[in-house]
């Protein structure tokens, strides 16, 4: 827990981290003055009749250690604040970029990643919060009233030596109870944002099989179940404060009680009385105070568990440049087989030699290891054995930087970013002319429809590019990667969603745009792969054919099959 925020802190926050903690303790001093300063009021300077000055000066001091401690809690609250919003700041940032680092980014569900980056740093930010008000400023003041009260009045003393064992052992085993709580709470609170971004992801869905009752129903047996975990954890604290306000009730009633017999033996003063009470009153405002900065711990707890699992996920290292980056581009598979952590082998022996310069096309059956192919090509993953190389070099001595840029990837989902579709195609070069992007546009047979709104490529893109269909949004996706003018082009079956006409323009402006440059192209159709200098043909993980067009119209019942279907007989594209 201290570990995380220690990491998210540099330089003047960690000089506030001690500060605020450091003037909290003037607060708490100046608060223990004045029952003892009361107290001489009392006994000095109202006996016998009175002494003004005596009631003056301590007066004086008293409102010394009234503007001593407000001074003393502001600065602790604005240091405190100034720490904690910087290191939440700092973990959402390193966050963020983790998730964006990871090997897959699937990992962790989106609604739980959204929900420890927003709610789980807050916690950790108000635990920042306590740790430099609450944590110092309860103990402190709860350990120096027992002191004080002990000096000022030890002949009663032993009340607080009795009652407040007692109520710690008990707030310890509340601690130990809630904490469970408040993680099902949370994991709660993570079952719901799944539940609601799957339904207003797919409303359409929903409607079109008028299943709006049956989600709301789920929905609303997920709330409950949000409800009741958080009503549990809740309820694990709540019994803390009553009984602790109880208890030292009945302690300031049992003061008063032992004290006034004694103050009947002249064994102890009026003042001792009172000022014994204000530290009574003290101490159970400290106790009140824990029992808060309890439920915040909790919390923080909860919050800290989870967060450490997005920091220990597996990630994109940072890796020196050892390496040159290769002049050529072809592609290099050396019996490859990769597994996912504990599971069999998503691709098994996959070995095969692309040139420099040549087109490779990959096609098979759903789940064959097609896209997993491409993405150990990228480095989402690493090869479980093996070796894959580019431009004669072993991928693992290229760094990641080095390696993403030689290749761009228009990937199987067409995902679009809110702002304009010139800024989505910038992503693939945030350079690019005006010239570069129509001129990818154009390749991609995206302009047809950017052209025809009023305001062209500055045209705004909604989020997740819900104003486009989803053809237009496959072109702006091979438009993107087109920018970027990689040397090693990746096409992830990305014209699923385009007409035949469109989809033949596509295929015959990318010969065009792409001619002596390494591609490879993941499709259903032939007719985007028919070309090729090498086709590769997948089944359940496994490089069951490869070879041109012709060779496989002769060697695998499968891509016979297949042509035979969508080209009537295969001869042609």
């Amino acid at each position: 827990m201290l570990n995380i925020i220690w990491q998210h802190t540099r330089g003047w926050q960690r000089v506030c981290l001690f500060a605020a903690p450091l003037i909290m303790l003037g607060e708490v001093f100046s608060d223990l003055q004045q029952p003892t300063l009361m107290a001489h009021i009392v006994d000095t300077g109202l006996k016998n009749g009175g002494n003004n000055q005596v009631i003056v000066q301590t007066g004086i001091w008293m409102v010394f250690f009234a503007i001593l401690g407000m001074f003393c809690g502001s600065g602790c609250n604005a240091f405190g604040s100034y720490a904690s919003l910087k290191m939440g700041q700092a973990l959402r940032n390193h966050l963020m970029d983790l998730s964006l680092k990871t090997r897959n980014g699937q990992e962790i569900s989106t609604p739980t990643l959204i929900t420890r980056i927003t709610n789980d740093v807050i916690q950790m930010q108000n635990l920042v919060m306590t740790l430099t008000r609450s944590m110092i400023r309860a103990p402190f003041l709860l350990l120096g009233g027992i002191v004080m009260a002990a000096i000022v009045s030890p002949k009663i003393a032993w009340i607080l030596f009795i009652v407040v064992p007692v109520l710690l052992i008990f707030m310890g085993a509340i601690i130990a109870y809630s904490v469970p709580l408040f993680t099902k709470m949370q994991r709660a609170m993570d079952h719901i944002n799944l539940v609601m971004r799957e339904n207003l992801l797919g409303i359409k869905t929903v409607k079109s099989y008028v299943l709006e009752k049956q989600q709301y129903d789920n929905f609303q047996t997920t709330n409950n179940q949000v409800k009741q975990a958080s009503v549990n954890a809740q309820q694990s604290v709540i019994i803390l404060s009553p009984i602790v306000t109880v208890v030292l009730n009945i302690s300031v009633v049992a003061a008063l009680w032992f004290g006034g017999r004694l103050h009947t033996q002249n064994l102890i003063s009026d003042g001792q009385i009172i000022a014994f009470v204000n530290y009574m009153i003290q101490i159970t405002n400290a106790m009140i105070n824990t029992i808060d900065t309890v439920s915040s711990l909790s919390r923080a707890q909860t919050a800290t568990i989870r967060i450490r699992e997005i920091l220990n996920l597996p990630h994109d290292a940072p890796q020196s440049e050892t390496v040159a980056l290769p002049a050529a581009n072809s592609i290099q598979f050396d019996h490859v087989n990769f597994a996912y952590l504990g599971a069999e082998n998503v691709l098994t022996d996959i070995n095969f030699n692309l040139k420099d310069g040549q087109k490779l096309g990959i096609i098979g059956t759903t789940g064959s290891g097609k896209t997993t192919l491409v993405d150990l090509l990228t480095r989402l993953y690493d090869v479980t054995a093996g070796s894959i190389k580019v431009g004669g070099i072993n991928i693992n001595d290229l760094t990641l930087s080095q390696l993403r840029h030689k290749i761009a990837v228009a990937p199987q989902t067409s995902t679009l970013f809110s702002g304009t579709i010139a800024s989505n195609l910038r992503y693939g070069s945030e350079t690019a002319t005006t010239t570069d992007l129509k001129q990818a546009a154009q390749t991609a047979a995206a302009d047809e429809f950017i052209s025809t709104r009023e305001q062209g490529l500055e045209a705004p893109v909604t989020q997740r590019g819900n104003n486009f269909s989803g053809g237009q949004k496959q072109r702006l996706n091979i438009a993107r990667a087109l920018v970027a003018k990689p040397d090693i082009l990746i096409l992830d079956d990305v014209t699923s969603a385009v007409n035949l006409a469109t989809d033949a323009r596509i295929q015959r402006a990318l010969r065009q745009d792409r001619k002596g440059k390494t591609t490879v192209t993941i499709a259903q159709r032939i007719s985007s792969i028919v070309d090729s200098d090498l086709i590769l043909v997948l089944d359940q993980g496994r490089l069951v054919a490869q070879g041109t067009h012709a060779q496989l119209l002769q060697s695998s019942p499968f891509y016979q099959e297949v042509a035979q279907t969508q080209l009537g007989g295969g001869q042609h594209a």
